[in-house]
């Protein structure tokens, strides 16, 4: 077989490998990053919204966010001293960078 040949069967095969291999891959890739990212966000603004009510307070929310972590997570308890958000504030900032965000 010819040099061009070869390159254009090589050519073929790389593209349905492409196609149906690695697209797939890294589809389902970019969705886990999306839903990661929209679950958080829904779980922050719930929050932020219960404390903006008055039903949490922000010690609250720390609890909150932590047991709704271990939910997803599927985990019984975090290790000692360990917290799965880091605070209402870390919410907070979160939500400001999203408003942020859909300003611009």
């Amino acid at each position: 077989m010819s040099k061009t040949v070869v390159g254009i069967i090589t050519f073929i095969l790389g593209a349905i490998g492409g196609a149906f291999i690695i697209g797939p891959v890294i589809g389902g890739a970019m969705a886990g990053a999306g839903a990661g990212v929209g679950l958080s966000t829904g779980i922050c603004s719930t929050a932020q919204a219960a404390q903006e009510l008055g039903y949490l307070n922000p010690e609250q929310v720390d609890e909150v966010l932590n047991r709704a972590a271990m939910d997803v997570s599927g985990k019984t308890e975090l290790p000692e001293g360990e917290q799965a958000v880091n605070s209402a504030a870390a919410c907070e900032e979160v939500m400001a960078k999203i408003a942020e965000a859909r300003e611009n």
